[in-house]
């Protein structure tokens, strides 16, 4: 049975009321980026995105958490709201892992485009490694997958250098005739006042011709700066 909006509502609110007597830390951000893009694909046309968070992390390693951004298919799709919830610990100082599980959705929608995604994360010190499942991306009854790989240097003690290479593969790629395809970026980020600031290059080895220059889920390389506030 589909899912809509509000179920994962109803759990994060459930999760949060039942953790409660645990404690937790709560925080938000809000951010401003010149593009959207999702795995290397943008979500915004190529335009810039409004984007905030709220988050929830308790002592016994339970977080729960929902995410927004406008959002552009060249369509009536306006906005995305992510809700998740998960659980972390750690084996040492430098290694943890965390497990969570996100329920895009797309509230005004007229495609029912709402699915599900598990992703895994490994941890140590600065380098993460992720692998994200979903059985019905897109709710197109596909499966889509998705390796990452994470590392952030320290420069200085105010700038660190940003990598990052993914993986994104499944029947749901296949069917888009655009195949198995790999995403880079290389950025810097630094702290200014109370600003977090990164400025990264996108790029990846999608097939020429299946690359989209601009608009609507946007695939070739370009710039990207994003400036957040985390409160």
């Amino acid at each position: 049975m589909k899912l809509n909006w509000m179920a994962p509502a109803c759990l994060l609110l459930s999760g949060i009321a039942a953790s409660a007597a645990q404690g937790a830390d709560y925080s938000a951000t809000l951010s401003l980026t010149s593009d959207y893009r999702f795995r290397g694909i943008s979500q915004s046309a190529g335009d810039p995105a409004l984007q905030g968070s709220l988050d929830a992390a308790f002592d016994n390693g339970l977080f729960v958490g929902l995410w927004g951004s406008n959002i552009d298919f060249d369509d009536d799709a306006d906005i995305e709201v992510d809700w998740y919830a998960g659980y972390g610990a750690e084996f040492s100082e430098q290694l943890s892992w965390d497990a969570t599980l996100y329920y895009y959705s797309y509230p005004g929608y007229d495609t029912d485009a709402d699915y599900a995604e598990l992703a895994l994360n490994l941890y140590y010190g600065d380098l993460t490694l992720g692998y994200v499942h979903a059985s019905d991306y897109f709710n197109t009854g596909e499966t889509s997958q998705y390796l990452a790989l994470d590392y952030s240097y320290g420069l200085s003690e105010e700038v660190a250098l940003d990598l990052h290479a993914g993986y994104s593969f499944g029947d749901y790629w296949k069917e888009l005739d655009i195949g198995d395809y790999r995403d880079f970026s290389v950025g810097v980020s630094t702290t200014i006042a109370t600003l977090d600031l990164s400025l990264a290059y996108l790029f990846n080895d999608v097939d020429d011709g299946m690359e989209v220059n601009g608009g609507a889920f946007a695939n070739d390389d370009t710039l990207l700066l994003s400036v957040s506030r985390s409160f």
